[in-house]
C-alpha cells in the first residue's frame, strides 16, 4: 500500500463548479507553423465549444494556449466542465456542443447512440487513475482500503463518492464491491471535482479521487502547513485499471473545422506532453 502525505489545502480544481464553463483564447505566436499535424491558421480560429470531464478542469487552458500557437490561431475554446453522464445528458437536451471528453468508455459509448453524434467515431486522448485520498490530518487514521470495511478501524469514517453513472463512481463501486466493502455513511457527489473539494476542506473523512486532483492538492499546497492530506494508491490490492478518456466530435463539430483541429492536436506528441504533465496518463495505456 503506497501512502503519499501532502500538505494541507483548499483544492483549486473545482473553482469552476459542476456544469461551469470556462472560455479560453489561447495565445498567439506570429509567423507559420512546421508542424505536420497543425492544420491552416484559418483553421485555428471561431469558437469550438467542449464538453469535458470535470478532471480535465485544470490542464484545459494549457491545452487551447498550445492549440492556438502550435496554428498561429485564436480560437476560442470554450470549456463545459461537469460529470461525464451530465455532459452527456446536456447534449441529448440540444445544449450545443462541438467535441466531448469523457472520463470513461461506457458514457461514450452512449453519447455516440445519440442522433448529435452521427457519424462520429471516437479517439483515447489520455487516462486516469482511481485513488482513495483522506482529509487533511486523516482524522479517522485510514492507512488502506480494509479500513473501510465492517469491523475495520475506520468502517464509520465519512466516504464521498462520485454519484452512480458518473465515471469516479463507477470506479470507486468497483473498487468497493471487489473488497466486499458496504461504506456507512457514504455521500454521493456530481462529479470528482466536488469530491476533492470534500475531502480537502474536511467535510468527509475520506473520498475516491482521481490521481489528477491528487497532484493538483499537492501542486496547491501551501507551505509550512504541518498537516497533510493523505493518497492512497488502491491499485496494488485491487484489479483497477487506468480509465480511458475518449474524445468525439458531434455533427456539429464534424462541421466545425477548428473542433476538427483540435481534437486532432489531442492526438498529437505536444498536447500528450501537457496532459501528463497534470499527472494523467498516456494515450496507449
Amino acid at each position: 500500500m503506497t501512502i503519499t502525505r501532502i500538505p494541507r489545502t483548499v483544492l483549486t480544481v473545482s473553482a469552476l463548479g459542476a456544469g461551469a464553463s470556462l472560455v479560453l483564447t489561447g495565445c498567439s505566436t506570429d509567423g507559420e507553423s512546421d508542424d505536420a499535424s497543425a492544420t491552416s491558421s484559418d483553421a485555428a480560429s471561431g469558437t469550438v465549444n467542449v464538453f469535458a470531464a470535470a478532471s480535465l478542469n485544470n490542464v484545459g487552458e494549457d491545452l487551447a494556449d498550445a492549440f492556438n500557437a502550435s496554428n498561429d490561431g485564436d480560437a476560442e475554446i470554450v470549456f463545459n466542465f461537469a460529470g461525464s453522464s451530465k455532459l452527456v445528458q446536456q447534449i441529448d437536451q440540444g445544449v450545443d456542443a462541438d467535441l466531448f471528453i469523457s472520463a470513461d468508455e461506457e458514457n461514450m459509448d452512449a453519447a455516440l447512440d445519440l442522433p448529435e453524434f452521427d457519424g462520429a467515431d471516437s479517439q483515447v486522448v489520455t487516462t486516469n487513475l482511481l485513488v482513495l485520498a483522506t482529509a487533511p490530518g486523516n482524522p479517522a487514521g485510514i492507512e488502506s482500503l480494509d479500513d473501510l470495511a465492517s469491523g475495520g478501524s475506520a468502517e464509520d469514517a465519512r466516504i464521498a463518492v462520485c454519484a452512480d453513472g458518473v465515471p469516479c463512481g463507477t470506479l470507486a463501486h468497483q473498487v468497493l464491491d471487489d473488497k466486499d466493502i458496504t461504506l456507512s455513511s457514504p455521500t454521493e457527489e456530481a462529479n470528482v471535482s466536488d469530491v476533492a473539494t470534500k475531502v480537502s476542506t474536511g467535510e468527509v473523512d475520506a473520498g475516491f479521487i482521481y490521481a489528477t486532483d491528487a497532484q493538483a492538492l499537492q501542486e496547491a499546497a501551501g507551505e509550512g502547513d504541518d498537516e497533510a492530506i493523505s493518497v492512497i494508491d488502491i491499485a496494488d490490492t485491487v484489479d483497477i485499471e487506468p480509465n480511458p478518456y475518449p474524445a468525439a466530435l458531434t455533427v456539429e463539430g464534424q462541421d466545425n473545422d477548428t473542433a476538427a483541429a483540435f481534437l486532432e492536436f489531442l492526438g498529437t506528441d505536444e498536447a500528450a506532453e501537457i496532459i501528463e504533465k497534470y499527472g494523467f496518463g498516456a494515450q496507449d495505456e
